[in-house]
Formats: C-alpha cells, structure tokens, sequence
C-alpha cells in the first residue's frame, strides 16, 4: 500500500498523463507578468479546464455551476476592481470594509505594499464561498511556496498560513475532489476514463459507515494515512498496487466512510450493492432479523437487461412494483441515470426461494442460491 504519492503521481495514475495547459499558463504569465511555481505548473498542465476538479477549490478555468472560468489573478487585481467599483458612489457612513477601501484608494497603486501584501489568487472555497488561496507574490521564484488563507470577513492584510508547500495543497484538493465529500464530479469524470467508484457498506449494520477494522481487513494502516482537511471533518487516499486501486474516504463528527476507485473491468473489492450477490447477502439478513423479513418481499427485483437466468455479479435492483400506464401496459422504475429496467421475479417469490434453500441447508453458498434461484425462472418461464 502506498501512502506517499504526490498529486502529479496520482493523476498520471488515473489517466491524466497529456500536458493541455502550457498555453493557458504562458498566456496567465504574459498577463499577469509573473512567474509561476514548478510544483503548480505541472500540477496544471495536466488540469486546466478538467472536469475531475470543476468542483474542487483550486482555480482551473472551467468550474461547474460558474458561469464564467475561474482563472488566477493577482489580490491587488481583485482590491483595484473593487475600489473602481465604489470610488464614484463611495458610502457616508462606510464600515470597516469600505474605509479600508477607500484608504487604499487615497495611495497611489505603488504604495499598496505598505500596508497589504500581493498575492496570486489560485483558488477559493468553492462550496462555501468563504474565502480565497493564494500565494505571495515574492515566493512565485520558489518551486514549491506556501499556501495562504484570506478569509472574506478579515481585513485586506489577513492572510493565514494554510500550508506550507503548494504541492500539499494541491494534493489536499485532488484528495478532496476524489472522495466527493460535496460533490460527485470526480466520480462521474472518472467513469468516463473507464474507472469505477465502490462505497463501503456494512449490510449487518444497513449502514455506509466504515471502521479502523474495516481499513485493516482491506490492508490499509490507518496510522500511515495522511489526513487532509475538509469542507467538513478530514478526507484520505491511499493506492494498493496489488488492485490497482485507489482507497479514499472522509472523517466527519466521529465516522468514517470508505470508497475504492478501481478499473471498471476488474473484480469488485466492496460488495457490489447493485449485484444479485448483494441481494443474496441482504436476503439472507431478512431470514435471520424479522423487524427486516419485508424489506425484499414488498419490492420486485429488476435486472438492465432481459433475463432468465442471472449470475451473482449482474446487476439487480429491488424497486417497487411495475405500475399500469393508461393502456394498461407495465411500467417499470429506472436507474438514477434513466436506464430502463425489466422485471426478473417479484421479491415475494424471490425470497421463498432463499428461504427454501436455506431452511433445507442453512450454510448455503451463494451459488447454492444461484442455481435454486435460475430454476425457479426456468420453471416460471416454462
């Protein structure tokens, strides 16, 4: 298990390995006559515009739900569009924020730095729109500078340290983005790259919530993970070599959750939640725990494709029943992603047959179940 990787090292990982943003760099260094650090300019070539972060807290151009790009820009930018905002209808009786506008509006431009640091501005809180990231001006010469807080209630001058390598912020970010703590970005931008996402579940517990334990039976060290902070509680990643997967989860008010991302043609490492293994597994909860033996029973059982006969990995999915259209023809529920689905069996009769089986031999394997299941809808469909 690593736990070391830098964010470019992940990135390349998971696909984002073509440099598309020298252009939009070069054309932010002519603008904004400045140079830029080595630890951003790699990050950002492979970024710029990137869905996977359109949601995310760093600047790359595009953001989803803005409706113009977010590119970087220096903090003296942001105060001077801010004053010529105000300097023609400047308020009798301003408050602080204002007098401190209007007393740097009194100095000429070159005397700012008397009294307000430059930053380049690389980023906000995206959910929160409390405040920005940003670097100082002087430290765009180092490879890899510190990362400042300026929170929108402080004064001009308050910048707080948030980290002190740029490359741990924007590993902090990617890390964030990835375990979609706000947002499913990522996870949707993933999939078209031939990933899959698998959340944690504990079906005994009908809970999404993971454990120390619950990492240790996956191989991972919760001692060795670094932990990143959050809009909410701290967020994590670790890469299994072995899998060829990347475990990533969140802490938030004392729980944890968990998710794999891992290629989309490779074996499940979670239970598969939309797998008829799955409901195997949950029928099997309902036999033993009355207060749940109607939790199947009352849904029919659907698959995405026609079918007579399944196997343990193909995707079922308890819904409610089909209901009559005007014509009085059979409508059947969707996915999320409005995907059609067909009825393989109503969840009565479903569990009958696991009940069957399982009150004949009541350590029966899944497979068991399978064979039982396929020649109950052989016969049904005779």
């Amino acid at each position: 298990m690593k736990y070391d990787l830098s964010a470019v090292e992940m990135l390349k990982m998971l696909g984002y390995d073509q440099s598309t943003g020298g252009e939009w760099l070069e054309k932010l260094k002519q603008e904004k006559q400045i140079s830029l650090p080595k630890a951003y300019t790699e990050f950002m070539e492979l970024m710029v515009d990137c869905p996977l972060l359109g949601t995310s807290n760093l600047w790359i151009g595009k953001m989803e739900h803005k409706t113009s790009a977010h590119i970087p820009c220096t903090f003296y930018d942001q105060l001077q569009e801010m004053i010529d905002d105000r300097k023609d209808c400047w308020s009798k009786r301003p408050g602080k924020y204002e007098r401190s506008l209007y007393d740097l509006f009194q100095l000429p431009a070159e005397e700012w730095s008397q009294t307000v640091d430059n930053y380049l501005v690389i980023g906000s809180d995206y959910a929160g729109g409390m405040g920005e990231f940003g670097i100082r001006i002087e430290d765009l010469q180092k490879d890899d500078p510190p990362v400042y807080w300026h929170k929108d209630a402080d004064s001009f001058s308050m910048w707080k340290l948030e980290h002190e390598k740029l490359s741990d912020f924007l590993l902090n970010v990617l890390i964030e983005a990835l375990a979609c703590v706000d947002y499913q970005s990522a996870e949707y931008e993933l999939e078209t790259k031939g990933w899959r996402y698998e959340e944690y579940f504990d079906l005994k517990k009908d809970d999404w919530v993971a454990s120390k334990s619950v990492l240790k039976r996956y191989g991972i060290d919760y001692a060795a993970i670094k932990k990143y902070k959050a809009s909410s509680g701290k967020v994590f990643c670790c890469y299994d070599e072995n899998r060829n997967a990347f475990f990533v989860g969140s802490t938030a008010e004392g729980e944890m959750s968990l998710s794999a991302i891992n290629r989309s043609d490779a074996e499940h490492i979670f239970l598969d939640l939309d797998s008829l293994e799955y409901l195997f597994e949950e029928a099997r909860l309902c036999i033993k725990d009355r207060e749940r033996e109607d939790e199947l029973s009352q849904y029919y059982i659907y698959t995405k494709i026609p079918k007579t006969k399944v196997s343990l990995s193909d995707y079922c999915q308890a819904d409610k029943p089909p209901q009559k259209g005007e014509n009085g023809e059979s409508i059947c529920p969707v996915t999320a992603k409005r995907e059609p689905l067909y009825v393989l069996c109503s969840g009565a009769d479903f569990m009958e047959v696991i009940t069957g089986v399982l009150q004949k031999k009541p350590k029966a394997m899944n497979g068991e179940l399978l064979e039982a299941l396929n020649d109950y809808l052989q016969t049904r469909n005779l």
